[in-house]
């Protein structure tokens, strides 16, 4: 079971900016998805936290976006450190 409050935790505060500036249906850039991967663990750890959308052929065309919890997740955080001003 992937610890979501535990990747939440190990991104970067850019990184989660980043993510939640973007929206929770905007497709990860490559730069992202290495972010993701950093804070599961490395290289392909953060696989199941984002999903892809749509034709999985051919690979350089996928689209990749956050998995449905992980988003809520994600902005559920942002709006409590948005109403307490602080981070949680």
């Amino acid at each position: 079971m992937p610890d979501i409050p535990g990747l939440l935790n190990a991104l970067l505060p850019e990184d989660l900016a980043l993510l939640q500036q973007h929206g929770p249906d905007h497709a990860l850039d490559s730069a992202l998805i290495d972010a993701i991967d950093r804070a599961a663990g490395g290289p392909g750890e953060g696989r199941g936290y984002y999903v892809v959308r749509g034709s999985l052929e051919p690979l350089e065309h996928r689209s990749y976006y956050l998995r449905g919890d992980v988003a809520e997740a994600l902005f559920a955080r942002a709006a409590i450190e948005g109403a307490y001003g602080g981070s949680a």
